[in-house]
């Protein structure tokens, strides 16, 4: 076992749940981090709040960032998003990324969340407003990216889960609208696109095929999670066949274990 796991294991075999357990973790994981990465916690009315500063870009969460800080440089490793961009961030969550994006563009940027979970939605809020110094730039869209306008199966679970892909046996499944980015763009008069991050547990690909017109006319540059398996492969191959019948630059990346992400654009 690496010492790593050792060290965690150890903690919380010896160390009871509280902030006292927080605490220690905290120490551990400012001792292993990345040097461009800081963690820290509050303690507000017994509750810990979570500190991260990535890039100098500092968030406030009910969840600790520290095994997924380091997303956030994965899915910049393309194009960095900057002042006054347009992000798509499909695959919110709870909005880690959401908030990092919305530091990064500013107040005469947007960042349009789509997160079809209710439950995620409710949490993502939540974080939102942990964050006094967040602009207004965030928009959340309570729907799905598909390559149709339809209504569609989803599992609400209230976790990383949730798909409209598959389907546990204890799934919560209920309608959602799906929408495609082509149509989404023409009915709100979205004039500009400057990122599309994705991570939609497999539906990247029927995603990216509601998308022809928009990179035809806004050229938007792509950070799609491809290490999901559909039909027994994973979605970074027939993402990357999808870009080059575009005759769009692409290249996956394979970062961390199993971390695939497909740059476009």
């Amino acid at each position: 076992m690496k010492l790593k796991k050792k060290i965690k294991k150890t903690i919380s075999f010896f160390i009871p749940k509280g902030n006292s357990k927080e605490k220690i973790k905290l120490f551990y994981y400012k001792l292993f981090s990345n040097k461009a990465i800081s963690f820290d916690i509050k303690i507000d009315k017994g509750k810990v709040i979570y500190k991260t500063t990535f890039d100098n870009k500092v968030l406030y969460t009910n969840e600790a960032l520290y095994s997924i800080a380091v997303d956030f440089g994965y899915y910049q490793h393309n194009y960095k998003a900057k002042n006054g961009d347009f992000v798509i961030d499909a695959g919110a969550n709870v909005g880690h990324i959401s908030m990092f994006f919305s530091k990064c563009v500013g107040q005469n940027g947007k960042v349009f969340c789509f997160e079809p979970d209710k439950h995620n939605i409710k949490s993502l809020e939540n974080n939102i407003k942990l964050n006094s110094d967040l602009k207004d730039n965030i928009i959340i869209q309570d729907m799905l990216l598909w390559n149709e306008d339809t209504l569609l199966d989803f599992e609400e679970s209230g976790t990383v889960a949730s798909s409209a892909k598959w389907f546990s046996e204890n799934a919560n499944i209920v309608k959602k609208q799906a929408v495609t980015i082509d149509n989404w763009v023409k009915n709100n008069n979205v004039h500009r696109l400057d990122l599309i991050k994705m991570d939609i547990e497999g539906a990247e690909i029927e995603a990216i095929e509601g998308c022809v017109e928009t990179i035809k006319t806004l050229k938007p540059k792509f950070a799609i999670a491809s290490y999901h398996i559909i039909d027994n492969q994973p979605t970074y191959i027939k993402v990357e066949e999808f870009f080059k019948k575009m005759n769009y630059p692409f290249k996956t990346v394979r970062f961390r274990g199993n971390e695939i992400i497909t740059f476009a654009g």
